[in-house]
């Protein structure tokens, strides 16, 4: 949700009310969010084990990392819970059913 001084309610800006899904306007457990310089919004989709980009006003997500799939390949997550950025903005995932942190570089 965006939130505005002076306003008693937010927006909506990512996933979908009241529904869990694995589509790309839709999110299922969303844990973490971080927001980058550009105002892209990064959210660990924890129960769909990805990490999903929204760019600026758009309610569809681009998966940028993980598949939907659990799974222990470099490129999978399961139940990822956290997300941080470096100053080089590399990106560092809580791959919480892994038991492991990954590092993605920025490309």
């Amino acid at each position: 949700m965006r939130w505005s001084i002076g306003e008693i309610s937010g927006t909506f800006v990512a996933g979908k009310p009241g529904f869990s899904c694995s589509d790309s306007d839709c999110l299922h457990d969303p844990s973490d969010v971080k927001v980058d310089d550009h105002s892209n919004i990064y959210v660990v989709d924890s129960l769909n084990h990805r990490v999903q980009m929204f760019r600026q006003n758009n309610t569809h997500g681009t998966t940028i990392i993980g598949n939907g799939i659990s799974g222990n390949k470099s490129t999978q997550l399961s139940e990822p819970r956290g997300i941080a950025f470096d100053s080089a903005m590399n990106m560092y995932i809580c791959d919480t059913g892994n038991k492991r942190v990954q590092k993605f570089l920025k490309l």
